[in-house]
């Protein structure tokens, strides 16, 4: 299983830091050809938005593995570590149960738009294609949320205690790291 996390975490990562400099790449091609050069191409805005859609959809799953999301743990700080496992694992049920319906979802947006046959106005690209990260990005978003509801039901301790916690745990190991991934890391 954890082969199987290794392999998926290296995918994700790789793909979507790949869409995200290719988004940069090419939006720095348009300040490029439109201040420089004087001559802007139409087809820059269609491109950068599509590698930046993928990039982020991709990333919500491995923002929430890492714990990277914006939490509020003001109330579940102060829960008992019992209610805590209890509000975990259901918090994350929910959130894995909405993402798959999301993506389920957004399955009849690509099929409607892949029998209109609508196509992006500048590039020409099949607008379903880019509308197919719904699934894989929600998919993936959905897998983790599961995880997570999986590890908080065993009683995980990553899973039970809020950022602050960890960093005053890690600051008494006195390793000066959290644990998890920072920015940039």
């Amino acid at each position: 299983m954890k082969k199987l996390f290794k392999w998926l975490d290296h995918i994700e990562e790789g793909l979507a830091g790949v869409l995200f400099i290719g988004g940069v790449v090419v939006s720095l091609y348009g300040v490029f050809t439109r201040y420089v050069l004087n001559a802007p191409e139409s087809w820059i805005t269609e491109i950068f938005e599509f590698l930046l859609t993928w990039s982020i959809f991709i990333g919500f799953g491995l923002a929430l593995k890492d714990n990277r999301h914006i939490q509020v743990e003001l109330l579940f700080d102060v829960l008992p570590k019992g209610l805590k496992r209890i509000v975990a694992t259901i918090s994350n049920l929910i959130g894995g149960g909405f993402s798959f319906y999301l993506a389920y979802s957004s399955i009849e947006l690509i099929t409607l738009s892949k029998e209109q046959g609508i196509k992006t106005i500048d590039v020409g690209i099949p607008i379903w294609i880019s509308y197919l990260v719904l699934p894989i990005g929600m998919g993936l978003l959905g897998f983790y949320f599961f995880v997570k509801a999986y590890r908080a039901a065993k009683g995980d301790h990553r899973e039970l205690i809020g950022e602050i916690e960890q960093l005053y745990e890690s600051m008494q190991n006195g390793d000066g790291k959290s644990g998890e991934k920072g920015v940039g890391a």
